[in-house]
């Protein structure tokens, strides 16, 4: 799913913001792309071919092209498209594709962000990464509501506020399924369709996240994040980091 590659996206520079004209019939070919791109074609029709597969981009339809992908694209009618191009190490092999129904609000940051960078104004490259990532972050919630259905997710939210709300505390899924009014068996088993694990494994989950970002910050020691995660004891944590991420915490 494209939110488990993005989430590890990290970028480190915007190189530019353009927006640019392509005639129908244009053919363009690129192997091993040197940066990533995100593309919102607002007039016409544009086509990529990568991987064989092929990928809409017009109004309603953005791409993401990765790091290292290789592709053709075709325009099928002509028109404008906006394009930003932005450094980041993460490697990947295949276009993203989002269907999205923001798409005016998703050009006006596009525009925006374009108009900022031609006027350099103050901190205009701090804006330029985090103008990309909100856009980012629009076309990945975009796709995992495409797999959520909203009705299906309410009947959990309670669970999940909880969780995020008491996560370094001692949760049964007893108490989380009483907090949504269903029956233990049937919570633990829409919770893991829903969101991919079972209960505790999501809260252990959400744990070794929170401990990954205390143990490269100045916290402390790993006994007091242990505790503050709500751990038995360090030898409890350092055996569950380790099942969750192959390393224990001191090598991390």
């Amino acid at each position: 799913m494209y939110s488990d590659i993005l989430s590890n996206l990290i970028i480190t520079k915007v190189y530019s913001v353009t927006t640019l004209h392509s005639e129908k019939d244009t053919k363009i070919k690129r192997n091993n792309r040197s940066c990533w791109a995100v593309v919102i074609k607002y007039e016409g029709e544009t086509i990529y071919t990568s991987n064989k597969k092929t990928y809409l981009s017009d109004m309603h339809n953005l791409v993401i092209l990765p790091k290292g992908c290789s592709y053709e694209w075709h325009c099928t009618h002509s028109g404008h498209y906006s394009i930003i191009e932005f450094k980041s190490e993460l490697v990947c092999n295949d276009i993203f594709s989002f269907t999205v129904n923001n798409s005016e609000k998703i050009l006006k940051i596009f525009k925006e962000l374009e108009y900022k960078r031609t006027l350099s104004n103050p901190m205009y490259e701090m804006e330029s990464i985090r103008d990309t990532y909100s856009i980012v972050l629009m076309l990945t919630k975009s796709m995992h509501k495409k797999y959520l259905p909203i009705a299906k997710k309410s009947k959990i939210t309670p669970a999940l506020e909880y969780i995020a709300n008491n996560y370094n505390q001692n949760i049964k899924n007893d108490v989380l399924a009483n907090l949504c009014n269903l029956s233990t068996v049937y919570f633990r088993k829409l919770f893991t369709e829903i969101m991919g694990d079972s209960p505790i494994s999501y809260v252990h989950e959400l744990r070794i996240k929170k401990a990954k970002e205390m143990l490269k910050s100045d916290y402390g020691s790993i006994t007091d994040i242990a505790e503050s995660l709500g751990y038995l004891n360090i030898y409890d944590f350092s055996r569950t980091f380790k099942k969750y991420t192959g390393v224990s915490p001191s090598k991390y």
